[in-house]
């Protein structure tokens, strides 16, 4: 019998929160776009996810931001190495006006990727599920 690979679902969590989190912040940038003043944001997950992978990977080739420094949106474990537990996403403003067509399509994409996410979450619980239940038989 061939033992079952199970899949740490830290990562796709930590995804799917970002995800959460992206649409609220285009939807407030959305419901400001005639606000005076407001400065678009948008939300960075992405570029922190390839910076603890690279670091995982030992693809680090120096010019990686987290090698030379630390992030405060990082924790470092026992071993001194990035968790995938202390990814977060952040929000930063894009110093400009809010760009209606731009967070239309953002809004569009975003949606496609949390339902991808949250369809992938569902596949790992649901074998998990099956196995449970037929592993007496």
């Amino acid at each position: 019998m061939n033992p079952v690979k199970l899949v740490d679902t830290t990562l796709l969590e930590k995804a799917l929160d970002a995800a959460s989190l992206r649409q609220q912040v285009i939807s407030s940038n959305i419901a400001n776009v005639n606000t005076e003043g407001y400065d678009a944001q948008r939300v960075v997950f992405e570029s922190h996810l390839k910076e603890v992978m690279a670091l995982e990977n030992g693809d680090d080739d120096g010019f990686n931001v987290a090698s030379t420094a630390v992030d405060p949106e990082f924790r470092l474990n026992a071993s001194g190495g990035y968790t995938a537990e202390s990814l977060h996403a952040t929000v930063e403003s894009q110093d400009g006006p809010v760009d209606l067509n731009n967070e239309m399509s953002n809004l569009a994409k975003n949606q496609i990727m949390y339902n991808a996410l949250a369809s992938k979450i569902s596949g790992v619980y649901g074998t998990l599920k099956y196995v449970i239940d037929n592993a007496g038989r």
